[in-house]
């Protein structure tokens, strides 16, 4: 995208307004092209003015930033991402938004008007730019999920499969689709993650686990892993995972440096996967900004696994599957709607 982001501002507070603004517009790449004081005023914004990006607050007056976000995804489809007050709201509704097709959001550090929103400055801003390089198709794009119902695996060599997934910005919608799509009772256990916030990593595995397929958890210290259970990486933590004796999984989280900016960082998860389980490791690789993920699919590929990578077309930020293709670590890329298909494959073989 050439020239400079534009960025509609959405809060009912006049002064969370003029502040965001004002925070937004000291960064040289964006342009604040208006605000809007309530949900109808910003339908009226988004599709008159077509900003690149709407920054919307989540709690409003007349209609809230949920009914606001639909309306918007309806008629005029925009990069969105959403505002937050955690101290006041269910911290379902962020997650209730990137379903429907928010790209991100950001908590306000101290309720709905954060003074102190100001030292925020550097990481909102790079959400919003980074926002701007997302597909909106991508976004608008809604799928039914498909069970795909698991043969008798074949008997083989490799008795003990894992499944790693890997996911950054986009990445919650993508994950919902997969597991809806998963049958119960897989052969192997499932390990995600997904860069989030730490403070929405147990509502984001309750409501992984809501959508039916294969039973969710919160990854734990020490936990060993049972088949057909996926297990996400709570956020502030790195996981690992680990033979412990002959047959079983055993997980470990750690609170070291971030890796690749990130913690959680997939390229931890991949590659404790490629050191303890080899061959018999399956990784998936999907939307996301940047290179997390890269050098552990690299891994794995060398000890023998397969990675496989979500096309460009169905995600929203291509950036790491793409850079995992490029490192020519990929075994296939294929389209969203495919990948529960080919965890399912990979199982029987």
């Amino acid at each position: 995208m050439g020239g400079k982001v534009r960025v509609l501002v959405v809060d009912d507070s006049a002064y969370m307004r003029v502040v965001l603004k004002d925070m937004l517009e000291s960064n040289s790449s964006i342009s604040v092209i208006g605000t809007a004081k309530d949900g109808v005023e910003a339908v009226e914004r988004a599709r008159a003015d077509a900003p690149d990006v709407i920054l919307l607050d989540i709690q409003m007056p007349k209609i809230d930033g949920i009914a606001t976000l639909k309306r918007i995804m309806k008629e005029a489809p925009t990069r969105v991402v959403m505002l937050s007050a955690m101290d006041k709201m269910d911290n379902q509704l962020p997650l209730r938004a990137l379903e429907l097709g928010a790209v991100d959001f950001i908590s306000k550090p101290s309720g709905p008007v954060s003074i102190d929103i100001v030292n925020f400055a550097d990481r909102i801003s790079q959400v919003v730019i980074e926002a701007a390089s997302t597909r909106v198709d991508a976004l608008r794009k809604t799928m039914t999920p498909v069970t795909h119902q698991l043969r008798n695996p074949k008997p083989g060599r490799i008795q003990h499969k894992v499944i790693v997934i890997g996911a950054s910005l986009g990445g919650p919608r993508a994950l919902e689709f997969i597991i809806a799509s998963l049958p119960r009772g897989l052969p192997a256990p499932v390990f995600i993650v997904q860069h989030l916030p730490s403070e929405f990593s147990q509502s984001f595995a309750k409501r992984l686990s809501a959508v039916k397929g294969p039973r969710v958890e919160l990854a734990e210290e020490g936990l060993r892993a049972e088949k057909g259970v996926v297990y996400v990486a709570p956020g502030g933590k790195h996981l690992r995972v680990s033979w412990k004796g002959a047959s079983s999984i055993q997980m470990s989280l750690d609170d070291s440096d971030p890796v690749n900016f990130v913690k959680p960082s997939v390229d931890v998860l991949f590659k404790s996967a490629a050191d303890s389980l080899g061959e018999s490791v399956l990784a998936v690789v999907l939307t996301g900004m940047g290179e997390d993920g890269t050098d552990g699919a690299v891994a794995i590929k060398n000890c023998g696994g397969r990675v496989i990578v979500q096309d460009e077309a169905t995600a929203v930020a291509p950036g790491m599957p793409k850079s995992v293709f490029e490192a020519g670590a990929a075994y296939k890329v294929v389209p969203l709607e495919k990948i529960p298909e080919e965890i399912v494959k990979f199982l029987e073989e």
